[in-house]
């Protein structure tokens, strides 16, 4: 009899949910949401700057959306907290939709300065005004009003929005007002748990940076109180989500197309939880702001994973409504087990569990539990998100971790679980293991053990985890624990001054100190400068500079006349007599000059009259130096006071100097145009100001014009002075410069190229270029060697054809020919050439786009691995940090990714026998007590190391290397 009555009330709410899911809606965009329903809807999907496709939608794949308005529950209502931008409240489509906080406020009594209906944490204030129109968007995919007018809301007229505000337009960084973002956040999270929500929505994110204990703290009262959390994955492509994603009991979820398909900028892999609709999705808008994209008042459409989570946020705010007490591990098993499979998608993108489904949620929830009781099947969850990074020693080869398995319920169980992978990179010693559950018994931690085979295979490795008929993919990193390596090298710096060094403070980990630049590595060894704060003087800035002193790394001292700051150090022989001097480029104490010491390579004054050179501070500004790149070249020149020397070059856009202009108004040069500018000392009343010159002045280009053919101020013929070449060692210990020069006639150019002599215009030595391309809006870039490590005489010109085309040409001596082209996705746009190098198989190019680095052939093949990015906080973009390096003669880019998530380096390298790979060996688990500089050269060129600034328990610091060599 039992039995019969609980299948009555189940045969009642499903015959109710099934007639009222054809409920007629009548909100005029309501066709147009293909998420709650999906009848084949078009939407336009852009792939070009210019061209947009039509995508047609595959019928049924939506959230299968029911109506549970006449469903009978308890509650009154349910609270979901939006943490976002704010919400407009008085949108009409969201009317009566606003929390009310009925125990501080009274409808007839006006209070603004109380929490009525939400707080405003950025302002500290109650107005929730949305100047983003993210927030109001995310409010009316949840709740917005069937009532004739915009769109309809996924959850239940009963559910009821708590706006919660934390970031605004005017904030572009992680700070605002000196409070941290996510420490707003936290608060915000309090605020809700405290204020009845049930359910928070955080389409937002935050990168390892900014993950403090304080926001952690926030997330764990949410889960004591029984506040389940869903969060956006992100819209990086990438299979590692930020955070609060990849907390363990945070609902993450990822975004689909209107075909089932996740998105191209969607985040995947198995710390996405659940998929939802994230493109073309039309919502509410702030009233205030132009709907730019769908261009009608009060409504726009957006995209993102942003988009996706608010429905599933719906979804559980209906369940929770429908079921009160409900516990955050029920839910969470209902959600999943009900959830559709995704279509097969390409490649590795995948997810742990599938499509939101709306329907069957409720219908498994109305079977489970009923009035008579609970009766859900014990759901084995595994915990994947903190399963990332394994560690292993390159001595023994040996790795351990930690497989945790979660029951979402309280019931006895067991289940058989299994491991297993096609790389065979590792081998597993244990693959299937009995997990059995005690009655309330939450965790099974299953001990996982086994054996690196190949330490030069991929250190991404890919497994399936089977739990009885459940399968799930996950993808876990392998990395290389230092402690006791025998190839760390280790060099005493005694007691020096950490503190001044650097900071390591929980996660962070930061070097104070500055690399000095050696373009093209002269010295067999890395040099750094900083400061010690103790003494500094207020005459005397002592710059501490950590340097070799025979085999060992010593910190010696430069005292300098109190500056400002100390802006960079260069080396380059400075005076051409054959030993590599200290250029040290420094902001005078009065922030008015520029001063430029000149030290020998025993520190003391290359010129011993002359301290210094100064340089009055302008609009030309100072050194371009940029991503800690040397970007200037090195010019000889005859100097009156201090003989043949080097001095810095830069091509820029400034005014000519009166020195090199022409006093002829048909010749004279006016207003701010591109020249190669030098800085040359001149002796005046005792002292070395810097005179800025032009090696292109007006008299020098008027014989470069006859030499090319250009006859009088008459021809139709103009004379273009473009970037030069990338100097080579050789050319940049002679102080030559080679620059690209255009000749142009009637939109046709001829291209030469031009070595200068600073000193006899008549010594320009010119070489014409042959091409059949268009090159003079192209950048250049050097070519390295990955024989010798060395930049050669030839040079690429890159032009970024459109945001996902790229063409590279190579100048190789005269002529400037073989193109190869790299086409991407529109939603990965290219960024730019990070590096070019030559071997015996020809060039091999390296390119970034926004989710991957590609390896590119000159004959056409090419391969990708993924980079990791954070774009989902408005104003910021974090990245891992990418550096060009050779290892062995291996060409590839150095990766420190901990500013996104863990404690490791990598690196991208192409191996030839086995591709593109990020192998095992030269994936490193930053020691304990260490700061990771970027990888330096040891004497060999083409063998860079992993290099740290590391301090021990017994305060000693010392640097240590890593040879990036295959094992």
């Amino acid at each position: 009899m039992k039995n019969n009555k609980i299948a009555l009330i189940l045969l009642q709410t499903l015959i109710a949910f099934s007639s009222q899911a054809e409920v007629s809606i009548s909100d005029p965009f309501y066709s147009k949401q293909w998420p709650m329903k999906n009848s084949g809807q078009v939407i336009l999907k852009n792939i070009s700057d210019l061209e947009r496709v039509q995508v047609k939608g595959v019928p049924g794949v939506d959230i299968n959306w029911v109506d549970t308005e006449k469903v009978t529950t308890s509650k009154k209502e349910l609270v979901v907290a939006v943490i976002d931008s704010g919400v407009d409240v008085d949108h009409p489509d969201l009317k009566g939709r606003i929390w009310f906080n009925d125990k501080i406020c009274s409808p007839e009594v006006s209070t603004p300065n109380r929490a009525c209906n939400g707080f405003n944490f950025i302002d500290n204030n109650t107005i929730l005004t949305d100047d983003i129109g993210h927030g109001t968007h995310v409010a009316g995919l949840i709740a917005a009003n069937r009532n004739s007018i915009g769109i309809a809301g996924a959850a239940d007229s009963r559910i009821k929005i708590m706006p919660l505000k934390f970031v605004n337009s005017q904030v572009t960084s992680f700070t605002y007002n000196g409070k941290v973002i996510t420490d707003m956040i936290a608060d915000a999270m309090i605020f809700a748990v405290k204020n009845g929500a049930e359910v928070i929505n955080l389409s937002l994110g935050w990168p390892k940076l900014i993950d403090l204990p304080k926001v952690r703290k926030a997330f764990e009262l949410a889960e004591e109180n029984n506040v389940i959390v869903i969060a956006a994955s992100g819209n990086n492509s990438k299979d590692l989500p930020l955070f609060p994603c990849s907390y363990e009991n945070v609902i993450c979820v990822g975004a689909i197309d209107n075909r089932g398909e996740l998105t191209d900028f969607a985040n995947y892999g198995s710390k996405v939880d659940i998929v939802a609709p994230g493109d073309s999705i039309i919502s509410t808008y702030p009233r205030m702001l132009e709907s730019r994209v769908l261009r009608i008042k009060n409504y726009e459409s957006k995209r993102g994973s942003s988009q996706a989570s608010p429905f599933v946020a719906a979804a559980v705010a209906n369940l929770k409504l429908l079921h009160p007490g409900l516990t955050n591990d029920q839910v969470r098993s209902l959600l999943f087990r009900s959830s559709r499979k995704l279509p097969t998608s390409s490649g590795s993108r995948f997810t742990k569990f599938g499509l939101l489904d709306m329907k069957a949620l409720l219908d498994l929830a109305n079977e489970e539990y009923t009035e008579e009781g609970n009766v859900a099947k014990p759901f084995i969850n595994p915990q994947l998100k903190s399963l990332t990074e394994i560690k292993f020693k390159a001595l023994d080869r040996k790795f351990n971790f930690v497989l945790d398995l979660k029951n979402l319920s309280n019931k006895k169980t067991s289940s058989k679980v299994c491991l297993k992978t096609e790389n065979t990179a590792i081998v597993i010693d244990q693959k299937c293991f009995s997990a059995i559950f005690e009655e309330n018994q939450k965790i099974v931690s299953l001990p996982i053990s086994g054996n690196i085979e190949n330490l030069n295979l991929d250190s991404h490795i890919n497994f399936e985890i089977s739990i009885d008929k459940n399968v799930y993919q996950t993808s876990l990193v392998f990395s290389r624990d230092l402690t006791n390596d025998n190839q760390l090298i280790s060099q005493s710096l005694g007691r020096a001054s950490f503190e001044d060094m650097g900071v390591i403070a929980g996660e962070r980990r930061l070097s104070r100190m500055t690399r000095v630049f050696d373009k093209h590595k002269r010295i067999n060894y890395p040099e750094y400068f900083y400061l010690e704060k103790l003494k500094q003087t207020e005459t005397q800035t002592l710059v501490s500079l950590l340097t070799k002193s025979g085999d060992q790394f010593a910190v010696k001292s430069i005292s300098l006349p109190k500056v400002n700051r100390v802006l960079s150090i260069h080396r380059q022989d400075i005076n051409l007599d054959g030993k590599i001097d200290y250029f040290l480029y420094a902001l005078s104490n009065k922030k008015d000059e520029l001063l430029f010491f000149i030290l020998d390579e025993k520190l003391n004054p290359l010129f011993k009259s002359h301290l210094f050179w100064s340089f009055k501070l302008s609009t030309f500004e100072g050194l371009p130096i940029e991503g800690g790149v040397e970007k200037f070249e090195w010019l000889k020149i005859q100097n009156s006071a201090l003989g043949t020397i080097l001095v810095p070059s830069l091509y820029r856009s400034y005014t000519m100097p009166e020195i090199d202009n022409s006093k002829l108004i048909s010749e004279r040069v006016i207003g701010i145009t591109p020249h190669q500018f030098y800085l040359n000392p001149v002796e005046n009343a005792g002292r070395i100001e810097i005179e800025l010159r032009v090696i292109d002045s007006v008299k020098t280009v008027k014989t470069l014009e006859k030499k090319l053919g250009i006859s009088n101020s008459f021809d139709t013929k103009t004379l273009l002075v473009q970037k030069p070449f990338p100097q080579t060692e050789n050319e940049s210990r002679q102080g030559v410069i080679r620059s690209l020069v255009v000749v142009d006639e009637d939109g046709v150019g001829k291209l030469s190229e031009v070595t200068w002599n600073a000193t006899d215009s008549n010594s320009i030595k010119i070489t014409s270029l042959t091409t059949e391309s268009e090159i003079s809006q192209s950048l250049q870039y050097p070519i390295v060697n990955s024989q010798s490590g060395e930049i050669i005489a030839d040079s690429i010109f890159t032009t970024l054809l459109n945001r996902s085309r790229a063409e590279f040409l190579v100048k190789k001596e005269a002529d400037i020919g073989s193109m190869s082209q790299l086409k991407d996705n529109w939603e990965n746009p290219i960024i730019s050439l990070m590096a070019t190098f030559e071997s015996l198989t020809g060039l091999t190019y390296f390119v970034e786009s926004r989710a991957t680095v590609t390896m590119l052939r000159a004959n056409g093949a090419k391969a990708v691995l993924p980079v990791y990015r954070d774009s989902s906080f408005p104003g910021q973009s974090f990245s891992e940090t990418l550096t060009p390096i050779i290892a062995e003669g291996r060409p590839g880019i150095y990766i420190n990714s901990t500013l996104i998530y863990g404690e490791r380096l990598y690196s991208m390298i192409d191996t030839q026998s086995q591709g593109f790979i990020r192998p095992l060996s030269l994936s490193i688990a930053i020691p304990a007590g260490c700061i990771p500089l970027l990888p330096e050269t040891l004497g060999d060129k083409t063998l860079v190391h992993y290099t740290f600034l590391c301090i021990d328990s017994s305060k000693e610091v010392s640097m240590k290397f890593l040879p990036m060599s295959q094992l």
